[in-house]
């Protein structure tokens, strides 16, 4: 009796291990995805009329996040329940598919081998419920094209034409997804008519939201016969609604309207003239009003605000600054330069001092300039200006010092509209010496009569840049890694515009160099001479 419990008990043992499965210990590492062994359809069966498909594989799975990596075109008319089992996938519908339609089924990475998560990256299924299986194939590659860098996961979707066709509204029929490199491939397409689009579908709902997704579209329809795996697709960013404020701040000294966007430019309309208050935009999305009349009355005023795409608002608004009391300490005015101490100016030299307040008053004779330390430089009213409501002093002078000029701010030489001023600071600048900097010159091929030329940095920020010149030449460059960039100014405003989904119009076209994968080295006393092709 005792020998039959021992013996029972190691059977259950045994049973209990098999009915489990779970990663090998030891031994090599396995590299190996799962591989499709059986699938319910068949691959490209014709005349499938079930509401499941059910796939088979020559090991442990794993599926993550199916209903979200699993893209099935066109999309079924019901979602599907996943049916997970250790070596099987099932994928069951409410409804059934509908009738003479080919189905793609694409499993991104969603199917993986328990082991070492091992993806199976081509798996696709693909079936009819007619009798044939529709074959043309849509392809291409999309970019950003600020950067035009390729986009990773980028929804790109084909729309049956109609009337009422938008992708903000509508999903599309057929839909797939970017790779790394940019690229997509659309399968089983049937012919036809359609529109393409590409957006960043950032909430994975399949509908393109304007404001916070960038988009990408072709002027004129997809009129598919054949395969075309060519397509170009520029992602831009495009605003289709106004500007709007989000938020604001009341201080004592200043009144602040936050927008949900960057803001090109601006005016501004008192009720009562006599209400009238300095302002200005302290960031592309921050309206600051200064208490110039320390007045805690209720000023009434009307805003109007347009974006860089022309989009514009107007606000009939009404506020208060806060009433002042002990605690609050008010805000110091502050001041940047460009260049910065110790940078590089030209013999006719400019420097460009930003406040954080608008100024009303200059002091000259606390506004003091020299060359190689000792020799002062007499400045004028004709040698500044100012911009941006009185927040930029921009100062342009000849010299002729040879090694350095300093320009020195004594204490109150600007004074704002809250009566605070400047401390007392020094700039110290180099003559600048050619032979430390490089030269980029170069020949624009394009047939456009307006264009802007852009010298970047790597991370594509604007460093200069030059119009409507066929031989470009951009001197006095710091040794790195530079790109460049042609804009063709369709309008000639001297500006990129961007698209309009709703006049279906496309933005000004962008062209990069791309030799040596976009980069151009610039060495100390060196002339590098690139050319560009913009048609």
């Amino acid at each position: 009796m005792k020998q039959a419990l021992v013996l029972f008990a190691i059977i259950c043992v045994f049973l209990n291990s098999c009915s489990q499965y779970a990663a090998p210990i030891g031994g090599k590492k396995d590299t190996l995805a799962p591989v499709l062994v059986k699938s319910t359809p068949i691959n490209k069966q014709k005349n499938f009329n079930e509401k499941s498909i059910e796939l088979f594989f020559n090991e442990y799975i794993r599926v993550e996040n199916a209903n979200q990596k699993v893209l099935i075109t066109p999309e079924p008319e019901s979602p599907f329940k996943p049916k997970i089992k250790p070596t099987s996938l099932r994928l069951v519908f409410d409804k059934p598919f509908k009738e003479n339609t080919t189905y793609t089924f694409n499993f991104t990475d969603a199917v993986k081998d328990v082991t070492e998560n091992n993806p199976a990256l081509s798996l696709k299924l693909v079936f009819s419920t007619g009798s044939t299986i529709d074959s043309i194939r849509v392809g291409g590659k999309v970019t950003d094209m600020q950067t035009g860098q390729p986009t990773l996961n980028t929804l790109v979707g084909l729309y049956v034409l109609n009337d009422t066709l938008t992708p903000t509204k509508t999903k599309p029929y057929y839909f797939t997804r970017t790779d790394t490199s940019g690229v997509f491939l659309l399968e089983n397409v049937k012919d036809g008519r359609y529109k393409i689009f590409a957006f960043d579908d950032k909430n994975l709902n399949y509908i393109l939201n304007p404001n916070t997704e960038k988009m990408a579209l072709l002027k004129g329809d997809l009129d598919l016969k054949a395969n075309n795996d060519t397509i170009k697709l520029q992602l831009f960013s495009f605003y289709n609604t106004p500007p709007r404020s989000v938020r604001t701040q009341q201080l004592v000294n200043t009144y602040t309207y936050v927008f949900d966007r960057g803001i090109e430019s601006y005016q501004v309309q008192f009720t009562n003239p006599q209400d009238t208050l300095p302002s200005y935009f302290r960031t592309p999305t921050e309206l600051t009003f200064f208490n110039a009349r320390a007045t805690t009355d209720t000023v009434r005023l009307k805003i109007t605000v347009t974006d860089s795409l022309k989009n514009k608002t107007e606000l009939t608004q009404k506020f208060k600054f806060r009433t002042p009391t002990r605690r609050e300490t008010p805000e110091p005015v502050t001041v940047s330069a460009k260049p910065a101490d110790n940078g590089d100016v030209d013999r006719v030299m400019e420097v460009v001092l930003q406040f954080s307040k608008p100024m009303k008053h200059i002091t000259t004779d606390s506004l003091r300039l020299f060359s190689d330390t000792t020799n002062r430089i007499p400045l004028t009213t004709q040698d500044y200006r100012w911009e941006n409501n009185q927040t930029r002093f921009v100062l342009t002078k000849t010299t002729t010092a040879k090694n350095s000029v300093v320009l020195r701010l004594g204490r109150g030489a600007f004074i704002s509209v809250l009566n605070d001023s400047t401390a007392a600071a020094e700039l110290n600048y180099f003559i600048r010496d050619p032979e430390k900097y490089g030269v980029l010159t170069g020949k624009v091929n394009t047939t456009a009569k307006q264009f802007i030329v852009e010298l970047l940095d790597e991370n594509f920020k604007l460093v200069d840049k030059q119009s409507n010149n066929p031989t470009y030449r951009f001197v006095n460059i710091k040794p790195g890694r530079y790109r460049l960039r042609v804009i063709i100014d369709e309008n000639g405003n001297g500006r990129w515009d961007s698209g309009n989904l709703t006049e279906n119009r496309l933005p000004e076209p962008i062209y990069f160099f791309t030799r040596n994968k976009g980069i151009i080295p610039i060495k100390a006393n060196f002339d590098i001479s690139e050319d560009l092709d913009a048609f």
